[in-house]
């Protein structure tokens, strides 16, 4: 009996015990870690002068790790050699910072960390942290500040470098395709402004890329760029306001590509309004057409008769421009056949429009029939777009109706001789009830023409006027959402926004924004008034 007690207490002391050690080490509940780790010493001390180090050590009072660091760091001057930085992958309360680069004599550099370094518990950043040093006796201290904005955007690129280039005896405009700043400093992912700090006194070309290869040097052709028309002068309390675009790129072709049996895709860049493309061997075609594809930088260079060999060199040709491209002919392909489609939306305020995977050479408008949803024939003329291949249909559009549109045999013809068989689409119109209009009203206008575009939250272009005066213009029947208007100042009268231009010095046109999105309903007129400066 008494074992038997004995065992029963001992069990119970254990239970107990366990619940203790459970209960000790359960969760508080306490407040959450919200305080950035802080600096207990530097070695040198930040803002040293006459810096001969190659290793900085900065000790914090708790474990750190850095978060993006090839994004966030940036460091100016740049180095050729990007030092080495602990911990990487890991965590220290350690930042050690190896400098492997030579470092140009009285000179201060500024390494800026941005929001990288952040604790190891909860990744409260440490923000903004600078290691500044002087390789000569003392510490530069001017400074510059500005904003970035898009001239054809609504918002502005994150992490966009801000940079000068000092203007010397060496200075050419060239030197931003070819060499990295003197200064620079960049916005992160969340600022339209900046400031550059330690500074010296001198003239500099300021300006701002959104790059994709991270280089510091400008390549017009991924990369956008915005500037300050003229050399800057520091120390200076001005402001300064930089508009990024996207360059156009100069004219040029990309490789050749044998896609079809006697069908070639040419890449392209630059503003192309045509190219001619024909063999350096004239004798071996008869007869080509070039058509562009839809919204890509391509075009299709169709010839006949099918070649027999195993290359082909082009000659293109656009103004002064001219290339050759050599492209290997494929055996196995096979011939394209006459197929149509209908292109883009139609509607009230766009269009009834067909496109052809072949280029269209001839149509014949009495082996076609238009008629509405009451079997009245339709009147209507036709255009041909031969570069882009499309049809586009031009009539009495109704609402609320049901169009059907009957291609007989023979009614479009194609470069190889195809013609269409039997072919019949529909195409319907909404209610007006359905849609909404927006008119806008010009005022204060000094500076003609104008653009105003209506586009989609995402920029996209639904509708277009050319305004000559001030005065109203109306966009209807546009479908139920949110819409920006948009007006871009043609100062070169070419009826479209064009970039600027670095090395001719020239500004993007100018582009601004109604202020207000707009929520547009079904039978709205959201009527406003756009007060031009």
């Amino acid at each position: 009996m008494i074992k038997k007690y004995s065992h029963y207490l001992l069990t119970i002391v254990i239970a107990v015990l366990l619940v203790q050690c459970a209960k000790r080490g359960s969760p508080t509940g306490g407040p959450i870690d919200e305080a950035p780790p802080e600096i207990l010493r530097s070695f040198p001390d930040n803002y040293s002068v006459n810096f001969e180090n190659q290793r900085i050590e900065i000790t914090f009072n708790e474990y750190i790790k850095l978060n993006e660091l090839q994004k966030q760091l940036v460091i100016s001057p740049p180095l050729e050699y990007r030092p080495l930085i602990k911990p990487q992958g890991g965590v220290s309360k350690k930042l050690t910072i190896e400098i492997t680069d030579t470092l140009r004599d009285n000179t201060t550099y500024v390494l800026n960390f941005g929001q990288s370094i952040v604790d190891n518990t909860e990744g409260n950043p440490y923000p903004f942290f600078k290691y500044v040093f002087s390789t000569g006796s003392y510490i530069d201290s001017l400074s510059i500040s500005g904003s970035i904005s898009d001239a054809l955007n609504v918002e502005a690129d994150d992490y966009v470098n801000v940079m000068l280039y000092e203007v010397d005896s060496t200075y050419s405009d060239s030197i931003i395709y070819k060499e990295t700043p003197r200064y620079v400093v960049n916005t992160l992912d969340s600022l339209t402004t900046f400031t550059m700090e330690n500074l010296k006194a001198g003239t500099y070309r300021l300006l701002a890329l959104k790059e994709k290869s991270s280089n510091l040097k400008f390549d017009p052709k991924v990369d956008k760029i915005g500037f300050i028309s003229e050399p800057i002068k520091v120390p200076t309390d001005e402001i300064f306001e930089i508009q990024m675009f996207q360059p156009i790129q100069d004219v040029g072709v990309d490789r050749a590509r044998h896609i079809g049996q006697s069908r070639i895709q040419v890449g392209i860049f630059g503003e192309l309004d045509s190219l001619n493309i024909e063999p350096l061997d004239k004798s071996l075609i008869s007869e080509s057409r070039t058509t562009k594809l839809d919204k890509k930088d391509t075009l299709e260079y169709w010839y006949k008769p099918i070649i027999e060999q195993d290359s082909l060199i082009l000659t293109t040709t656009y103004g002064t421009f001219k290339d050759t491209l050599t492209t290997r002919l494929k055996e196995d392909l096979d011939i394209d056949s006459l197929e149509i489609a209908k292109y883009g939306q139609f509607s009230l305020s766009t269009p009834l429009q067909l496109t052809a995977n072949t280029p269209i050479v001839d149509t014949d408008p009495l082996l076609m029939n238009l008629i509405d949803k009451d079997s009245v024939p339709q009147d209507f003329a036709i255009r041909l777009d031969s570069l882009k291949n499309i049809l586009t249909y031009s009539f009495n559009v109704q609402p609320e109706q049901r169009y059907n549109l009957k291609l007989l045999p023979g009614a479009i013809t194609d470069f190889y001789g195809y013609t269409t068989d039997t072919i019949t689409n529909v195409f319907t119109t909404r209610a007006t009830s359905d849609l909404g209009n927006i008119p806008v009203t010009l005022e204060g206008g000094t500076d003609f023409p104008v653009i105003i575009q209506i586009t989609m939250e995402n920029l996209e272009v639904v509708a277009s006027q050319v305004a000559n005066s001030n005065g109203e213009y109306n966009f209807e029947y546009l479908d139920p959402g949110n819409y920006y208007i948009r007006v871009i100042y043609d100062r070169n009268n070419n009826g479209r926004y064009d970039p600027g231009n670095w090395l001719l010095n020239r500004q993007p046109e100018k582009v601004v924004y109604y202020p207000e999105l707009i929520p547009l309903q079904a039978n709205w007129d959201y009527i406003t008034t756009v007060k031009l400066e």
